[in-house]
């Protein structure tokens, strides 16, 4: 505003100059005003034409000095509008700056929370490589105690088929010298054969139980060799991990419908399963290996069995069954492979039979899963 100022004043400066006549001594008179008296005849018609030149100057410059006032007054306004201008950029910087500080707090602020993270994270690696070591070592006790098994397996076999033959060459003497004795040892033969019948029994039911639980014993060994090749094969991504195992605390003699709840969890990375329902809910997409272990009760109850349910379809049963009617406990187990979505649910479900057995401390009945 004070150059515009300035630039008006110098104007009409001028304008007032340019009033000015240098023919007329610089008094500003008109042509009408003049004394032609005193002019030489001989010059008026140049001093007339110097006149004239003068007057069309003087009105070309009064001409230019209202252009020039015009452009002042448009300069003016220009001005007041670029001011208006600079005053709401001052504004709208101010608010800019404001934003800029609030988002260097909210900076500091996730930098703080990310370090925490960071730390949590190395904690959670830390952990889960002890859990690996740990893993391997169980797994190598498993496999020497499954070469130990299969060891003692094969000496019992030698040892039946030894005994076997001792028994039917036995009994074939028997059978030589029975034809040469009296009715009188008719008693006593007959009552050697049922105890070698016995003994046979006996000794094939313990031969079928054996295999069973050799059977058995290779089942987990499997699952757990599975595992640990998902373990090992993904130990870097720990973001999409996936794995629980939980067991059932207290043994039931009447329980005959509905879904078995494992209410004591060992392990839940993902947050999958639900120890108040029993049932699991993929939290990823994936492939899923399931595995079921379910303990029968003593001779009062001989059987039970169970499913793996998928979103209501039963996939697979685990069976456990007492075959020689013994006081014995038998167990039952399967394992399958489940291309699951997000959110579908996976639990264990009642099929037949009636109860079970298990232990509070360490759960012989269990239910397990992880993504592969």
């Amino acid at each position: 505003m004070k150059h515009a100022l300035g630039l008006e004043l110098l104007l009409l400066n001028c304008a007032c100059v340019f009033n000015l006549s240098i023919l007329t001594d610089d008094s500003g008179r008109n042509i009408t005003d003049l004394d032609m008296n005193n002019i030489d005849p001989k010059n008026s018609d140049v001093f007339r034409q110097l006149l004239n030149q003068e007057t069309l100057i003087r009105m070309a410059l009064v001409k230019n000095v209202h252009v020039l006032m015009k452009d002042m007054v448009d300069l003016k306004k220009k001005l007041e509008s670029v001011e208006s201008l600079q005053q709401s950029a001052e504004i709208k910087i101010t608010a800019l700056q404001q934003e800029v500080n609030d988002l260097k707090r909210e900076n500091q602020k996730l930098s703080l929370e990310n370090r925490k993270f960071e730390e949590t994270f190395s904690l959670v690696k830390d952990n889960f490589t002890q859990i690996k070591d740990q893993f391997k070592d169980f797994a190598k006790e498993v496999e020497e105690k499954r070469d130990a098994f299969e060891r003692n397996t094969t000496m019992f076999n030698m040892s039946l088929e030894t005994l076997s033959d001792d028994l039917i060459a036995t009994s074939t003497k028997l059978s030589k010298s029975v034809s040469n004795l009296e009715n009188s040892q008719n008693a006593i033969i007959a009552s050697v054969a049922d105890d070698i019948n016995k003994t046979l029994g006996d000794l094939k039911t313990e031969v079928k139980q054996s295999q069973n639980d050799q059977l058995k014993l290779s089942a987990t060994v499997s699952s757990l060799e599975v595992f640990r090749m998902n373990i090992t094969n993904n130990h870097c991504d720990l973001g999409k991990k996936v794995a629980f195992t939980a067991g059932v605390t207290s043994s039931s003699s009447s329980w005959n419908s509905g879904t078995l709840v494992f209410d004591k969890v060992t392990n839940n990375v993902g947050g999958g399963y639900n120890p108040n329902t029993g049932i699991f809910t993929a939290p990823l997409n994936g492939d899923y290996v399931f595995y079921v272990g379910i303990q029968s009760r003593s001779s009062d109850v001989n059987d039970i069995y169970v499913g793996i349910v998928l979103n209501g379809s039963r996939k697979v049963r685990a069976m456990a069954y007492n075959y020689n009617s013994n006081d014995d406990y038998e167990t039952g187990t399967n394992m399958v492979t489940l291309r699951l979505q997000q959110g579908d649910t996976v639990w264990v479900k009642y099929y037949a039979g009636k109860g079970y057995y298990t232990y509070s401390d360490a759960p012989l009945t269990t239910f397990s899963g992880f993504l592969k």
